[in-house]
């Protein structure tokens, strides 16, 4: 059992806990969140980090480089003129769980789901809509909207869900081929090096007898420069599961990230 919450938890915090957060606004700089682009040539990454790049003015593009090679994925947030008062951008994202649904599906060590099922190809594609206000020089408001669909080479049995918190709600895709999810964001600046954030995403899967899941979290980040950056804070979770409902409460959730400039 502490294998397969260790393998989990790896999952889960290198893919889907931790953004990047305040920095130096007027220089995009830790704000992957938002509608804001890294600026042409800047990446950041983090322990628990995508690697992300400004590859133009308009495109950013961002991967998690150490799952890569168990879950190909690859993420480009595109720029748009703004509407009045909000920034606007879209984010379009693929990934490919195969081979991580494959190699934990096995007995014994490292086992979460049975052989006996047959994991077939699949890919999840993401839309997202990201507007951003900024309502003081020093706070930004983000608002989300986006949906989430699979494609699959043959079905996929019910009995190799993983009822797991955070990993539930985002595999439900590959079971029900169609989820929503619409968030909220605030981040901004407290005093000196200090900033916070603190956001709220809900998850809907219209088809399922679990169709929601709801995930809270807050940030305080000790931003040393434009380079380097420490986050620390907690992630609070509801979700609807096969067995019923419940709340987890991840904490504390830690993160180190650095930036550099390649042209």
């Amino acid at each position: 059992m502490k294998t397969k919450i260790l393998i989990s938890a790896l999952l889960l915090t290198l893919s889907l806990t931790v953004n990047s957060f305040a920095g130096d606004h007027n220089r995009n700089n830790w704000t992957s969140g938002t509608a804001q682009l890294l600026p042409r040539g800047r990446m950041e990454i983090g322990l628990f980090q995508p690697l992300r790049y400004g590859w133009s003015d308009h495109i950013e593009i961002s991967t998690h480089p150490l799952i890569d090679f168990v879950m190909p994925n690859l993420n480009v947030k595109w720029a748009h003129n703004s509407l009045g008062k909000f920034q606007f951008a879209t984010k379009h994202g693929i990934y490919y769980p195969t081979p991580l649904l494959r190699l934990i599906s096995r007995e014994g060590t490292g086992g979460i789901i049975s052989p006996e099922f047959e994991i077939p190809h699949m890919v999840s594609i993401y839309n997202e809509i990201i507007l951003s206000h900024q309502l003081h020089k020093n706070h930004q408001l983000t608002g989300k909207l986006g949906f989430s669909f699979a494609i699959k080479s043959d079905g996929l049995d019910s009995r190799t869900t993983i009822d797991l918190p955070i990993i539930f709600p985002r595999l439900a895709v590959f079971y029900h081929g169609f989820v929503s999810r619409a968030g909220l964001e605030i981040q901004g600046k407290l005093f000196k090096r200090w900033n916070y954030f603190a956001d709220t995403d809900v998850f809907y899967t219209p088809t399922s007898d679990e169709a929601f899941a709801a995930e809270h979290k807050g940030l305080l980040i000790w931003t040393k420069s434009s380079r380097f950056q420490i986050c620390l804070g907690y992630k609070l979770v509801y979700g609807e599961y096969p067995f019923g409902t419940q709340w987890h409460l991840f904490l504390p959730l830690f993160d180190l990230q650095w930036a550099w400039q390649v042209k």
